[in-house]
């Protein structure tokens, strides 16, 4: 169904019919059959953020809507979007109690595909998402030493060392909890090493809150 009021967001049916995630856990967001909330992924290599809530997993439609926004400039879907990662988020809150963070922050891109795209997704969709917890929004918050090889055409070792030095926080955020926004998560190696730099710089807890999870 075409989004003809992007600014009502996704109405209940459509989010009712979205593909639910199974049971997950509530570190990495990915699948797990323990009785635990955490998986042994998380047990024997706890990764530097506390948290993550996911809307779904990377299919239709949201793949489809994902790809309107990124690569045909269709932002008019941003709301929308956000939306759903709040609902998530909100979900996870009433489950789990999880806490407002202090300040919302997104994933930076490389200037040179900020300027050939003209937009941050991830910024589009943190913006709304910061307002709606009356939080500070802080977009600028993190930075890209240099440009990365694309994550898409390299192994999970190669992943996690070209990521590894790659990101700054330009501020001392101490005893702050931060929450980072990024549409898609995959490896979780770039929000890895960003709460890793978070964390040197004062943050108490990493909340990582995205549209999708995929499952490698």
């Amino acid at each position: 169904m075409p989004l003809y009021l992007p600014n009502h967001g996704i109405c209940n049916q459509c989010i009712k019919n979205l593909p639910k995630l199974d049971k997950v856990c509530y570190r990495c967001g990915l699948p797990h059959s323990l009785v635990t909330d955490i998986c042994y992924r998380c047990r024997e290599k706890k990764p530097y953020w506390d948290d993550l809530v996911a809307a779904s997993d990377y299919i239709n439609p949201l793949k489809k809507l994902i790809h309107h926004l990124k690569f045909n400039q269709r932002i008019e879907v941003q709301l929308a979007l956000a939306r759903l990662m709040f609902l998530a988020w909100y979900k996870r809150r009433e489950a789990m109690g999880i806490s407002k963070p202090d300040l919302v922050t997104c994933v930076p891109l490389h200037h040179i595909r900020y300027w050939s795209r003209g937009f941050n997704q991830a910024q589009l969709l943190a913006k709304p998402i910061a307002k709606w917890l009356n939080r500070d929004f802080a977009p600028y918050l993190l930075g890209r030493k240099s440009q990365a090889v694309d994550q898409k055409n390299l192994s999970l070792e190669q992943r996690s060392f070209n990521v590894e030095k790659l990101f700054i926080c330009k501020q001392n955020i101490a005893n702050k909890s931060v929450m980072l926004i990024d549409d898609i998560v995959t490896s979780g190696n770039t929000i890895n090493a960003i709460s890793k730099q978070l964390k040197n710089r004062g943050a108490i807890r990493v909340q990582i809150i995205c549209l999708c999870r995929t499952v490698l």
